[in-house]
Formats: C-alpha cells, sequence, structure tokens
C-alpha cells in the first residue's frame, strides 16, 4: 500500500456491542516535529466514522441506503499531542437518520483518549454550483508556478515531514518570512497525493480533511515561530475533488495574546470548494 493508504488501513478489534473498535498505525512521515500531525489524526477519525456507520448497522439495515454516505462535517478536540505509533479508534452512532447521521469518533494512545471528535455523516455536494463568490484562490494558478516553494525542499521541510505522502507547495508571494520579511498572517499553496494510487473514490474522500491543516501556522508571518498547537479543528467536506493539485488559502481573523484563529479554503482544480475549517490554536511559545 502506499503512505495516505496505509494511514487509513485500520484493522477492527473487540469492543462493546454498541461500538466498533479500531486499530491504525501512525507511520513517523505524519508528523510536525516529533507529534503526529493534526489533520492527519482527523482524517484517520472520519474515515472511521464513515466506516463505523457502516459496520455497525444493523441486519435490517438497507446497505443501498448508505451508498455515498461520508463524513462531511468533523469537530475535534485535541487533548493530547499523540506520537507516531499504533492507535485505538473507537466509533459509537449517537443517531442514525435519512439525511443525517451522527458519531462520536475517540482517538486513544497507551489507554488515554488524545483526540475526541463528533462526525456529521451524509453526501456531499455534486454537479454545478448555484452562486461562487469570486476572489480568494481565483488568481492562484491552477498548478505551482514559479513563485512556488517546495515544502520538501525548504527548512519548513525539516519540521513537516508529510513529503513522502504528499507534494505541497507554498505560494512564495504570500509566504513573506521566506523573504526575511513579515507580512499579512496569510499563506496560500498548492497539494496533491503523492503517489497516483492514492487518487480513487476513498482518498478523495478523506484527503481533503488533512489539506483543511496543511499550512504552516500563519503566525509564521508576523514574525511568531515554533509549535502552535491545535486546541480544535472542525472541517467540512463539501465535494469530492476533481484530479489535479488541491489549492488552498489559509488565514485569521484576530491573533490574541495567547490564542488565533486559522481558517483553511480549499478548491479544486475546477475552483470548486472541495473543504473547508477553522481551528484554535495557540500562539508559539516564546523564547
Amino acid at each position: 500500500m502506499t503512505a495516505l493508504a496505509d494511514l487509513l488501513d485500520l484493522t477492527r478489534i473487540d469492543a462493546p456491542d454498541s461500538a466498533a473498535r479500531y486499530r491504525a498505525h501512525i507511520d513517523p512521515i505524519f508528523t510536525i516535529g516529533p507529534k503526529v500531525h493534526g489533520g492527519s489524526v482527523q482524517m484517520i477519525a472520519a474515515h472511521a466514522a464513515r466506516i463505523g456507520l457502516r459496520d455497525l448497522s444493523g441486519p435490517d439495515t438497507d446497505p443501498a441506503s448508505l451508498d455515498g454516505v461520508t463524513t462531511i462535517a468533523i469537530a475535534s478536540d485535541y487533548l493530547a499531542a499523540p506520537d507516531p505509533a499504533d492507535v485505538e479508534v473507537e466509533v459509537s452512532i449517537v443517531k442514525r437518520g435519512r439525511t443525517v447521521n451522527l458519531a462520536r469518533v475517540d482517538v486513544s494512545q497507551n489507554g488515554r483518549t488524545v483526540v475526541a471528535s463528533t462526525a456529521t455523516l451524509g453526501r456531499m455536494d455534486s454537479g454545478e454550483v448555484r452562486y461562487r463568490r469570486p476572489g480568494l484562490l481565483d488568481d492562484l494558478p491552477v498548478e505551482p508556478d514559479e513563485n512556488g516553494i517546495g515544502v520538501a525542499d525548504s527548512p519548513i521541510g525539516e519540521v513537516m515531514h508529510l513529503s513522502p505522502a504528499l507534494d505541497a507547495v507554498l505560494d512564495g508571494t504570500t509566504f513573506a518570512v521566506a523573504r526575511g520579511e513579515k507580512g499579512d498572517p496569510v499563506l496560500r499553496g498548492w497539494v496533491r497525493a503523492k503517489d497516483p494510487a492514492d487518487q480513487p473514490a476513498t482518498m478523495g474522500l478523506d484527503f481533503p480533511v488533512l489539506v483543511c491543516d496543511i499550512s504552516p501556522p500563519v503566525v509564521m508571518n508576523l514574525g511568531m515561530f515554533g509549535w502552535a498547537p491545535t486546541v480544535q479543528l472542525t472541517s467540512y467536506l463539501r465535494r469530492v475533488p476533481a484530479p489535479g493539485w488541491l489549492r488552498y488559502q489559509a488565514s485569521t481573523h484576530e491573533v490574541g495574546e495567547g490564542m488565533f484563529n486559522e481558517d483553511h479554503l480549499v478548491v479544486d482544480s475546477t475552483g470548486a470548494v472541495v473543504a473547508q475549517s477553522r481551528q484554535l490554536a495557540l500562539i508559539p511559545a516564546r523564547r
């Protein structure tokens, strides 16, 4: 299997009748510094919610009624930073409905819950959009241009270790710190799965979750460097992306003394909104 597929390879293990429990292994490539990348953990939880909804279906459930049902929103509270190693993922279904389902997903390590999530499951949007506001990413080329800074070949790559699984390129026009300058706390870039085998429908459902947390902390443009721990991250999955690079913009409304929000907008090669997220994060510790 490939790196991303390995991350989502869930093995079912014993659990109470009311829950489905799985074991997953997180490779060290899915880390920021020594700890696991938050978006990677949330991607596991979103994937497990979809699998758990099916595994916990009763004998009277028509399998066709679950066709196309996947995680469309997930809110995660980060209680501790997991290490790259085995984790257990427990899914329980809070509500089943014809349009919307709700699941609780707890990721634990060494007997301790490290990420607690609530996942909303339904069917993603499809077809033509009725309205799209112009702006934001319209002027960012569909593919990386001469202003692109490959993460793997930059100092960021020494901290962000995901390059074996994906191609990530920062837009140099917004990454002021690369020029030794300060700028607005807005970063843009391009991301795609590195292995073409990671492009089938299942990865199209899950990969945007990871991309919703792919940007370096936007406060770097303000001269604030270091780990910015995620407190809470909510991601919305809008549609399966078209083939090609995903483009994103990360921004903030306000940076306080201790916390800041960071929002991601992710679009595909057609300009359609694939995913959105908002997280509350802590300011990197002053040195």
